[in-house]
């Protein structure tokens, strides 16, 4: 099938879900056309590892601005409408393809009126996500308003052909939605077995030799449970003196500023380190030092229906990592033996967690090589992708 994809941001920097997911059909025999974003000077027109790229929307910043205040009070966008329009019927598309839930409504109408099946793909429970994404209780009151959000996303999931979910808690919200199930295909946030090569920097290596580090990669915000991990670092250290907090990532100053001076309240300090946004080809040098990698999330809506692409990344290279409650990560951890859980919100928990695994090397070694087998064994894209292709091998049959 020639499959168009829908994406309301740029590319590159890259995004591993959509890759993930365009390699896998490419790789079946389907070609991948992809309508995202652009910039002014980027190529309108690209190859990019497989896809033909369309950069079909560009906006100036005053545009942007104005577009995002009117698209989040109307859930409609004429310019992406448009866009669409003139995508599928220009790339002679047999399925649109939807990342994430904003232009779902748009991709829905461009389908009925050309005849086209439309895949909504939801990375996450976006209704939810906007309720931790954003801190202002203003736009949540009005342009993020929870209902809203959750009244748009039910009536745009009845009209389209079918949905891909990151989890089983995910197709569980849905279908408690009053969405059928057949509907719903689940299509795990899981890395591949191939990373590619990716050299590990042994000066970052080095640079925490000696240290017991616990490392997180990925983005700073309040449901992150950044702030349950630095309050916890005082029982940690008191126990585990060489401990060292690496916290890899940002892109959020207010908050980054909150962490520092928590940490620095909590007397803790010096055993916080924040890199800064960082290289993803970094990113496996900071894992590689690391003895423990965590994904600490807070419990909300948004946290217990989806799950980070990180934890199976440090599963992968045998790291144990320390997980919250979330109900996803709980599972994967106890499923796969990979590692321990702790109660969200709970400094004491997350240190005690730490503090056993320090006290047990062969613990932790046992951990890290169960988390590898389960990985190489059910947790990896290369396993886990079936329901992506079953998808298409039905509409593709529908077709006929």
């Amino acid at each position: 099938m020639r499959i168009g994809m829908v994406l309301n941001h740029r590319i590159p920097p890259p995004d591993i879900r959509v890759e993930k997911e365009a390699k896998t059909l490419l790789d079946a025999g389907h070609e991948i056309h992809l309508l995202l974003e652009g910039s002014p000077g980027r190529e309108r027109e690209e190859q990019y590892k497989g896809m033909s790229l369309l950069r079909g929307v560009v906006m100036g910043p005053l545009r942007e601005k104005y577009h995002r205040y009117t698209f989040n009070f109307t859930f409609r966008d004429r310019m992406w409408r448009r866009a669409i329009g003139d995508f599928a019927s220009s790339r002679k598309v047999d399925a649109l393809h939807v990342h994430d839930l904003p232009f779902m409504r748009e991709a829905v109408s461009v389908g009925r009126r050309l005849g086209l099946p439309v895949v909504a793909d939801l990375h996450e429970n976006y209704p939810a996500g906007l309720q931790v994404w954003y801190e202002s209780s203003l736009k949540k009151r009005t342009i993020y308003n929870f209902e809203r959000w959750a009244r748009y996303e039910r009536e745009v999931l009845e009209e389209v052909d079918a949905i891909v979910v990151v989890v089983e808690e995910s197709k569980e919200r849905l279908v408690g939605l009053g969405l059928p199930a057949d509907r719903i295909y689940v299509v795990p946030n899981t890395a591949s077995r191939d990373r590619g090569s990716m050299p590990i920097d042994g000066e970052i290596v080095d640079r925490y030799r000696g240290r017991f580090v616990l490392a997180y990669i990925g983005g700073f915000a309040p449901h992150r449970g950044l702030d349950t991990v630095i309050r916890a670092m005082p029982a940690v250290r008191a126990r585990v003196p060489k401990a060292l907090l690496l916290l890899v990532g940002d892109r959020n100053e207010p908050y980054r500023r909150y962490l520092q001076r928590l940490a620095g309240e909590s007397g803790c300090g010096d055993a916080v380190e924040m890199t800064g946004w960082q290289p993803f080809e970094k990113i496996w040098s900071f894992i590689d030092a690391s003895d423990v990698c965590l994904v600490p999330h807070a419990r909300n809506p948004h946290t217990d229906t989806t799950i980070p692409h990180k934890i199976f990344q440090y599963m992968s290279v045998a790291k144990p990592v320390v997980v919250s409650d979330c109900p996803p990560l709980r599972r994967v951890v106890e499923d796969s033996g990979g590692g321990l859980w702790f109660a969200h919100d709970d400094p004491a928990g997350f240190a005690a967690a730490i503090i056993a695994l320090h006290e047990d090397e062969g613990k932790r070694r046992a951990m890290g090589e169960a988390g590898r087998n389960a990985f190489l064994d059910r947790y990896n894209w290369e396993s886990t992708s079936g329901g992506l292709l079953r998808l298409y091998e039905r509409l593709a049959y529908r077709d006929r």
